[in-house]
């Protein structure tokens, strides 16, 4: 599908997407997040700590939705998300710019609250290039 490359194209140029869980009074919670090294919208990787609100409710319900956007385009991904605090997966991801939150992680990759979320995406809407498209990855 051509869309869908063109998805993946857009989504490895950008740095940022807004981030939905579902909160424990069953509503929905957005904060924006910085895309981890992203190669497609199949699978994407985020970083949080374990007793933040995103950590804490992910651990409750995994569902979650990710948008991204430019002026023109947007991609929106429906999905379910792991959490990851085993030493190996967080330093295979770890960005030398998360240690600019030395307060948020003061132990850096060795950090026991510092986790990854990896996103699984289930559900795609598109709009690029002013065309749009809706489908499932299984």
């Amino acid at each position: 599908m051509k869309l869908f490359e063109k998805a993946n194209e857009l989504i490895r140029t950008l740095e940022y997407a807004s981030f939905g869980v579902i909160d424990e009074n069953g509503y929905p919670s957005v904060s924006a997040v910085s895309l981890i090294n992203p190669e497609n919208i199949s699978e994407l990787y985020f970083t949080t700590t374990m007793d933040s609100n995103k950590g804490k409710r992910l651990q409750k319900n995994n569902k979650a939705s990710v948008n991204c956007y430019t002026s023109m385009n947007s991609i929106t991904l429906v999905g379910e998300t792991e959490l990851f605090s085993d030493q190996e997966t967080k330093s295979k991801y770890w960005q030398n710019w998360v240690a600019l939150g030395a307060d948020v992680y003061p132990n850096g990759v060795f950090d026991p609250n510092y986790c990854f979320i990896r996103f699984t995406t289930k559900r795609v809407s598109l709009w690029i290039d002013e065309e749009g498209a809706e489908f499932t990855l299984e």
